[in-house]
């Protein structure tokens, strides 16, 4: 692993925004974004559970209408029992973990999909439906 990167990843999570609830939910060299979710924004009823899924990503993104961002957040609901999910909005941040203006898109609730346990959507349902 490349040593700068590792200590760039380091400082990253020393950071105050995740000693205020962000946890890591996954981070590969190769991966485009480094993964996390808000767990005090998390929230579980009964069989459902809602969370805001972000993705800070290494280089600049432009939405198509030219909003450049870093980071990239979903706001996901999940059905614990089906282990199913969907997106209900996102919301894109001109800065790393979530920082600067910001621009979002709500009301884009996506069907319910599945996901396998290894997948980023399983890593999450983990942490967010245990």
């Amino acid at each position: 692993m490349n040593l700068r990167l590792l200590f760039v990843l380091l400082c990253i999570l020393s950071t105050n925004a995740f000693s205020a609830g962000l946890v890591l939910v996954r981070y590969a060299e190769t991966d485009p974004a480094i993964h996390y979710f808000d767990s005090i924004q998390m929230r579980k009823m009964g069989d459902t559970a809602f969370v805001w899924d972000f993705h800070d990503l290494k280089t600049a993104a432009t939405t198509p209408s030219g909003f450049t961002y870093f980071t990239i957040g979903y706001a996901i609901e999940y059905q614990c029992r089906a282990q199913k999910r969907r997106t209900l909005a996102i919301k894109w941040f001109e800065k790393h973990l979530g920082e600067g203006a910001s621009k979002s898109q709500e009301g884009v609730v996506s069907d319910w999909i599945t996901f396998t346990p290894e997948s980023l959507e399983g890593q999450l349902y983990n942490h967010v439906c245990e």
